[in-house]
């Protein structure tokens, strides 16, 4: 099959019209890929030849993918049903090789009351999977072996209120955690068993996005056209020249400790805007220094 019949997600999880949305794309190597959405209803496909060809795995059997990532050759998804007064049920995480689709459920065992929250973190073999629960605090599941066994330990992020959480090695792991204000910025250097919080000297909203490069650097987008940057692992933050005259961050992510890509979108629709009830324009930015400057916006078209 060709590349994905499937409509962007503008937000439902189920694009327009019939056909299950896609609002990610990611590549674990150049020939292995996977177009999905972790909204409810969303889609979820894959390629193993570059992107000529793409197939829907059935492994999710009419569960949502809830999180996904890759690492060490194989990818991971998070799925189950879940409902917004019941929780989730029928949950697990399923492992395949990212050379082919052969996907089985790893031997988990989630925590009572377990929903997805600050989602799944992968490098390499390692990887985390935090859960909000009964507790104040999200649960971290955290293996070292690619799934096959799990350590529990305690997440930063609050149960019920989501999160992101992203690994830069075995050891270090960042987290953006909203607190129904404001956001809390957590780092940790020790593979999750601790967490130092992180000051940027300025309230952070709940979309505050973080997008770490390596061990000790990473670029925050704190405010609507702000963009934060640290090479000293949060101990301080400067600002980055901004080329945005209009509009916000949406998403900031880096291939090496060098290269990032940045969207941004409209703050509203400008004239002639064939759309100005529906999706507002978006640009793509890239750097070449680890986020210190950013040129752009990149032609895509």
């Amino acid at each position: 099959m060709p590349a994905p019949a499937s409509p962007l997600d503008t937000g439902s999880g189920t694009g327009s019209g019939t056909s299950a949305a896609v609002n990610t794309l990611r590549f674990a190597d150049p020939m292995d890929g996977y177009a999905y959405d972790t909204n409810p209803g969303g889609a979820f496909w894959a390629t193993h030849d570059g992107g000529q060809t793409w197939s829907e795995p059935s492994f999710l059997a009419g569960k949502d993918l809830l999180a996904f990532g890759t690492g060490a050759g194989y990818a991971f998804a998070l799925v189950g049903t879940c409902q917004a007064t019941t929780g989730c049920s029928d949950m697990s995480l399923e492992r395949s090789p990212v050379t082919s689709d052969d996907w089985a459920p790893l031997d988990v065992t989630f925590p009572a009351g377990a929903v997805p929250g600050a989602g799944l973190a992968v490098h390499g073999p390692d990887l985390w999977l935090s859960l909000s629960t009964n507790e104040p605090k999200q649960t971290l599941l955290a293996s070292t072996s690619s799934g096959a066994t799990f350590t529990t330990l305690t997440s930063p992020c609050l149960s019920g209120l989501g999160g992101t959480l992203q690994a830069t090695s075995a050891d270090v792991l960042w987290a953006v955690c909203p607190t129904g204000t404001l956001a809390g910025l957590m780092r940790s250097t020790d593979g999750g068993a601790q967490w130092q919080s992180l000051s940027t000297g300025t309230p952070l909203p709940n979309s505050a996005i973080l997008a770490p490069s390596s061990d000790t650097s990473a670029v925050l987008g704190a405010g609507s056209q702000e963009l934060l940057l640290t090479t000293d692992g949060g101990s301080s933050w400067q600002n980055v020249p901004n080329p945005l005259t209009n509009g916000f961050w949406v998403w900031v992510g880096f291939t090496d400790s060098s290269t990032g890509t940045a969207l941004s979108s409209a703050s509203s629709a400008p004239a002639g805007w064939p759309w100005p009830n529906g999706p507002l324009p978006q640009q793509v930015w890239r750097t070449a220094n680890g986020g210190a400057t950013w040129s752009g916006p990149v032609s895509v078209g």
